[in-house]
């Protein structure tokens, strides 16, 4: 199997310590950095989404799997009331 000269995906994580949520996107080549990408840690950032391309005969295609994140959005300060028990 050769490895693709060109991104095969990336994986989009949105920054929490700004107020705007920025997109940061990581490039990866195989499988392999896939998961060394979206395994390491990262201070600050929740991962998004990891889009995959692929261009079978020719026809590009692409494959988006998006995560939703509990804390996009605004930040809670106080979660005890929701964990309390009606």
């Amino acid at each position: 199997m050769q490895i693709p000269e060109y991104a095969i995906g990336q994986a989009i994580y949105v920054r929490t310590d700004v107020p705007d949520y920025e997109e940061v996107s990581i490039p990866f080549q195989t499988l392999g950095d896939l998961v060394r990408v979206c395994s390491e840690p990262r201070v600050g950032m929740l991962l998004d989404k990891v889009v995959i391309y692929a261009q079978p005969d020719g026809e590009p295609r692409a494959v988006s799997l998006s995560f939703l994140s509990a804390s996009k959005g605004s930040r809670p300060t106080n979660l005890d009331h929701l964990l309390a028990e009606d």
